[in-house]
C-alpha cells in the first residue's frame, strides 16, 4: 500500500501522460498490475522509472502548463511518448529536440507552437505506422 505521497507521484504523473488509456497502459506494463492502490514500493519505482524514460521529471520546470499558442501540456506529453515509443536508439530529450529542430525549425520542445505540435502529432504517428509496416514487412521475408 502507497502513502498519500507517493499516491501523489502516481497521480502526478497521470496528469503528466495526459490520458486515462495511456496511464493505464504504461502501469499495466512496468508493473502488470491495473491499479496503483495494490502498487508496492517495487512497483512504484518501476513505475516512475518508465514514466522518467518518456520525460516526465518530478518538477514543475518541464510542465509548461497552458501558454496561448503555444503546444498544451497534453500535446507536450503526446509528442514525448510518441518519441519514446518511436526511437529506438535516443529517445532523449536531446534527440527529441534536434529533430524538432530539423522538422519544425523549433530548437526545443518548449517553443513549439500549437499548430506545430498538431503537425509534429501527426508526423510522428506517420513514423510510427511506418516502422511498424517495415517490421511487418521484414517479418513476413523472414517466415
Amino acid at each position: 500500500m502507497l502513502t498519500t505521497k507517493q499516491m501523489r507521484l502516481v497521480q502526478a504523473v497521470k496528469k503528466y501522460l495526459g490520458d486515462e488509456e495511456t496511464y493505464r497502459h504504461l502501469l499495466r506494463e512496468s508493473t502488470g498490475v491495473e491499479s496503483a492502490r495494490v502498487l508496492d514500493n517495487i512497483g512504484l519505482n518501476a513505475f516512475v522509472r518508465e514514466a522518467k524514460r518518456l520525460g516526465f521529471r518530478h518538477t514543475s520546470a518541464t510542465s509548461f502548463g497552458a501558454r496561448r499558442g503555444m503546444a498544451t501540456p497534453k500535446q507536450v506529453a503526446m509528442i514525448r511518448k510518441l518519441w519514446a515509443d518511436w526511437s529506438t536508439i535516443d529517445a532523449s530529450e536531446k534527440a527529441l529536440n534536434a529533430w524538432l529542430e530539423r522538422s519544425y525549425s523549433v530548437s526545443a520542445l518548449r517553443f513549439l507552437s500549437f499548430d506545430a505540435a498538431g503537425k509534429a502529432i501527426n508526423g510522428l504517428r506517420t513514423m510510427m505506422r511506418r516502422k511498424a509496416e517495415v517490421d511487418e514487412t521484414a517479418d513476413r521475408s523472414t517466415s
